[in-house]
């Protein structure tokens, strides 16, 4: 059985009217919709209502006594609590003044009354849809900031890793035995033969010179001689081959009597590898970043553990069951990276547990279904995952060799180093990628609600975002016929019609190099001349207009002639700006701009009717036809024109 989402989860609508007859014919509708409704008859019962539980949405009428619509949501957006609601207006006048200071004030968008039911559920579907949709990219950026202060503890834990490191090295085997003056063995404690060139009782009475080599022998004598002077122990590092293999060792002398001193040897070629890979992990990569630093890790990994092969990865799906080569060092070289599966391969067991795992020799046979194990000749292999700062697997490090490894801790502690250091980048280039992602959608939201030089600007630039501009040209179109359209069509369907519309104009306005300001209903405005000053943006503006004309008369053949458009165009001084906190949005004020408006709700559909300072402006380009003295509220008598198109054409 199909499962309908509460009230709850479709949202809270507040319907604020003073007839009763039309909150109760709303509401009966967006409750059978799922939509838990409020009422309100006036004003002041609209603000309590809304203050004391913040609605996700609010149908708010215009006309009401007391307290009018326009009030009623200054009042709502000047209050913390509320200033997010959507206000989607409702209003029997169809007038453009009425609709624009509907968006001045703060409101969302406007429906004219008489309204179809179905167009205000298509629009509270789309504000509800628009206030989730900023909600999740609020809580988007907040988790992306909680990953970068994860990466900080990040290097923090690593610094606490080396330190704990070094603590553990100094625990190790250990041989004791004592010097005299001249360098000769009295007595040999234990018998740790890993530190003894030679038998212990071979060594008995023998000197430094007959067991170490020359040059080692006397730095050690140099500093058995200053420890019995000062009275105090001395530290000496020196190294002997043992048959093939390098032995690096550290003695403590300390003075037993005034002939002779206390020698502790202890073995540190453990240490000085772990010293090598902190330096180089550390060191040589502290200036790399991305594949650089990966390059280098696994190049250092190799030269340090004395293997053939080393490899980083990044889970490369959800899954973590396949994985993507970060680098791949081969054969003294960086070989192709590519991707593979992970079932069947060593590195499966790390990834999947995400923990060190060690295979030490025969590893073809153990996985006998790798081609490419057995390619590479490999015998061995040892592996560490990646980890992000929540513990989450992201990738892993794995080094194998085509002979048998011997059981070591120390290969295990350098591959946690790399691990540590080769994790906090792999989570950085991740948490980049998710920031540029991140930053590309919000720049393009911010593009598509501002101009770009104003959306630039308010990258850098917090303050109040106002200028004067002496010359621009407005154009105020409505779509007329689209009313009784709307009674033929979907609700879906219109909104796409009215979306193709108005996309069309919007390719236009950028081709010709002009800022498309808002669509307010079925109307659009347009202007020439900012943010940025266009040398020509009175001729823009008329092309433009003539082009809309032709774009209505396509539409025309598919939704019958009943479809035109009505254009008016002025040319003078505004100021523009950026009002908004948080929903910005760039708008026009000036005389102009309601001239510019009045051509337009005073023309006659299928015409572009124009001031006389656009017809001076531009009658010698464009072909004009005088329409005479046209009443105009608040002007009074104007002299205007119908524009009919280019000279040229």
């Amino acid at each position: 059985m199909t499962e309908f989402p509460t009230p709850q989860e479709l949202g809270n609508i507040l319907i604020v009217d003073d007839k009763l007859e039309n909150i109760r014919f709303l509401a009966n509708f967006l409750s059978s919709q799922g939509y838990s409704i409020r009422k309100a008859t006036n004003g002041k019962y609209a603000l309590n209502a809304a203050k004391m539980l913040p609605p996700d949405l609010i149908l708010l009428d215009i006309n009401m006594p007391e307290m009018g619509g326009y009030e009623v949501c200054e009042h709502l957006k000047s209050d913390p609590q509320t200033r997010e609601v959507p206000v989607i207006f409702l209003s029997a006048g169809n007038e453009v003044e009425d609709k624009l200071k509907a968006f001045q004030v703060g409101g969302v968008d406007y429906i004219t009354k008489p309204f179809q039911l179905e167009e205000v559920l298509v629009r509270v579907k789309t504000q509800l849809n628009l206030k989730n949709l900023q909600q999740q990219l609020t809580l988007k950026n907040e988790e992306l900031q909680g990953t970068i202060i994860g990466l900080e503890k990040a290097q923090t834990d690593l610094e606490t890793s080396q330190n704990e490191l070094l603590a553990l090295i100094k625990s190790m085997n250990e041989l004791i035995y004592v010097l005299d003056a001249q360098g000769r063995y009295l007595k040999i404690a234990n018998t740790n033969t890993k530190l003894l060139s030679q038998p212990a009782e071979e060594i008995l009475g023998q000197t430094i010179y007959d067991v170490l080599p020359e040059a080692t022998a006397q730095l050690f004598l140099i500093e058995v001689r200053e420890a019995l002077a000062r009275q105090e122990t001395r530290e000496v590092e020196y190294s002997f081959t043992l048959g093939q293999t390098k032995i690096e060792a550290s003695a403590s002398l300390s003075p037993i009597s005034l002939n002779s001193v206390l020698c502790v040897v202890r073995d540190i070629s453990d240490r000085k590898r772990r010293e090598e890979a902190l330096k180089l992990i550390v060191e040589g990569t502290a200036s790399k970043t991305g594949q650089d630093f990966f390059q280098s890790c696994v190049q250092y990994l190799a030269e340090i553990l004395g293997i053939r092969y080393a490899l980083i990865t990044e889970c490369a799906n959800v899954q973590k069951d396949r994985v993507r080569m970060l680098s791949f060092w081969k054969d003294q070289n960086f070989s192709e990276k590519l991707e593979y599966d992970l079932v069947g391969t060593p590195c499966n067991e790390v990834i999947a547990k995400g923990q060190y795992y060690y295979y030490p020799e025969n590893i073809t046979a153990r996985f006998p279904e790798r081609a490419d194990l057995a390619a590479l000749n490999v015998q061995s292999y040892a592996g560490i995952p990646l980890m992000n700062t929540t513990g989450e697997v992201i990738g892993h490090i794995a080094v194998l060799d085509t002979h048998p490894m011997i059981d070591d801790d120390t290969r295990k502690l350098v591959l946690k180093i790399f691990a540590a250091r080769a994790g906090a980048e792999l989570e950085r280039k991740i948490t980049d990628i998710a920031l540029q992602q991140s930053q590309e959608q919000t720049e393009k939201l911010l593009l598509n609600i501002l101009p770009k030089a104003i959306a630039d600007r308010l990258k850098t630039d917090t303050s109040a975002i106002a200028e004067q501009f002496e010359e621009v040209t407005i154009l105020f179109s409505d779509i007329v016929g689209f009313t009784p359209l709307s009674a033929k069509m979907q609700p879906p369907e219109l909104v796409n019609l009215l979306n193709e519309i108005f996309s069309t104009f919007d390719t236009l306005s950028e081709k010709l190099g002009l800022e498309k300001i808002k669509t307010i209903g079925d109307a659009y405005m347009v202007v020439g001349g900012l943010p940025v000053k266009h040398p020509n943006s009175a001729e823009a503006i008329a092309q433009m207009a003539l082009e809309m004309q032709s774009s209505i008369a396509q539409f025309q053949s598919h939704y019958g002639s009943t479809l035109q458009i009505r254009i008016g165009i002025n040319t003078g001084p505004v100021v523009a700006g950026v009002i908004g906190v948080k929903k910005f949005s760039y708008d026009l004020w000036g005389d102009a701009v309601n001239v510019a408006s009045r051509m337009e709700s005073s023309g006659i559909p299928g015409k572009i009717q124009v001031t006389e300072t656009v017809y001076e402006r531009l009658k010698h380009q464009f072909h004009f036809e005088p329409r005479g003295l046209v009443e105009v509220k608040g002007r009074g008598e104007m002299m205007t024109y119908w524009l009919l198109g280019g000279w040229g054409g």
